[in-house]
């Protein structure tokens, strides 16, 4: 059984070594961080597999949100690497982004739970909490990344705005509109290709498990909706504090 298990790993590893080989040939300069992340992944869904089990056998409502703490720290902690903003330090960077991201996954896991689509069990709160909160994780990485370049692209712009009396905010809002429409992209477009390019992972297993089409076709619809919730308002009220508390600044 083991040995299968290595097999389907040594054929996973295909595409990662395709992907790395392809950035070393080309000169992209990522196939470090792509490597690095495969293995940190293998070692931490080995890892979060056995927690689960001993969490479903446990029992405890404090370890279960104990985990969902830590997911919320770690999503933290991983946007923070794109935080690459001169201007700002990182302990100030890492209290915005863990309040964002703590702050409106805990509202997307209430309405869950109000919808009853979440329990306080093991095997309810930590898949959700953790797709949740890797949802945050993603919008703040594309959204860092865009801003960073926005604010390179259109320093004269910015500068001409400042002039007239524009105020930190209202510069903020010029930039945020067309931010706001590229980080939302790829949930856009798993909304508009969901069930006719592809069938989602959560709907699939529901139905595997025996749960009505219905049912499966709604629960997964709310995740969608979720992580559209996530990728809009957790880069939006992160930038915002960020621009409000310390102001904009233009790195030079």
């Amino acid at each position: 059984m083991v040995g299968h298990e290595l097999l389907m790993v040594f054929f996973a590893y295909f595409f990662i070594l395709a992907v790395v080989l392809f950035d070393i040939k080309s000169g992209i300069g990522i196939w470090k961080d792509i490597f690095v992340a495969s293995i940190l992944s293998i070692i931490q869904l080995v890892g979060i597999g056995f927690v689960l089990l001993f969490l479903l056998k446990f029992h405890s409502n404090v370890l279960n949100f104990f985990f969902v703490f830590l997911f919320f720290l770690n999503a933290s902690l991983i946007s923070l690497r794109r935080f690459d903003f001169k201007a700002y330090s990182k302990f100030n960077g890492f209290l915005i982004i863990f309040f964002s991201i703590s702050l409106l996954s805990t509202i997307s896991l209430f309405v869950f739970y109000l919808a009853g689509i979440l329990h306080f069990k093991a095997n309810s709160i930590i898949p959700i909490s953790g797709l949740i909160a890797a949802a945050g994780m993603r919008s703040l990485s594309l959204s860092f990344s865009y801003y960073k370049t926005k604010l390179k692209d259109i320093e004269d712009i910015i500068v001409g705005m400042a002039a007239i009396g524009a105020t930190d905010i209202e510069i903020f809002k010029f930039i945020f509109k067309e931010l706001i429409q590229n980080v939302t992209v790829p949930i856009r477009d798993m909304l508009r290709s969901s069930g006719i390019v592809h069938i989602p992972g959560i709907m699939v297993g529901l139905l595997m498990a025996g749960v009505m089409p219905v049912k499966a076709a709604i629960t997964q619809f709310a995740f969608l909706s979720a992580t559209l919730f996530q990728f809009t308002f957790v880069p939006a009220l992160a930038l915002f504090l960020l621009i409000k508390i310390f102001g904009l600044k233009i790195e030079v």
